[in-house]
């Protein structure tokens, strides 16, 4: 007769091999998406460091504003570093 313990690690065997066959079928799919979820969790951990942090989160609108005033302090503050950055280049 089959113990219990040894029915649970049937189960979980068995689990674990259907899951990895439907992983693998989905493979091609998974890799198209990797790039996207790599960058939306890299976005996710800036932003929940910013807040722990107390900075403010960024807002697009006040970054072109600031930006196109030439309020460059303002914009340190309200625009991400790349496109603060590349307004510098721009207006050097």
């Amino acid at each position: 007769m089959i113990g219990t313990e040894t029915k649970l690690i049937l189960v979980a065997a068995g689990v674990a091999v259907v899951g990895a066959w439907y992983m693998s079928s989905r493979l091609p799919e998974m890799a198209t998406a990797l790039p996207g979820v790599i960058a939306n969790t890299g976005a996710g951990v800036a932003i929940g460091i910013g807040d722990v942090l107390g900075l403010p989160r960024t807002d697009e609108t006040e970054c072109q504003k600031a930006i196109r005033e030439g309020r460059t302090w303002d914009a340190s503050f309200a625009c991400p570093a790349g496109t603060f950055l590349g307004s510098l280049w721009g207006q050097l």
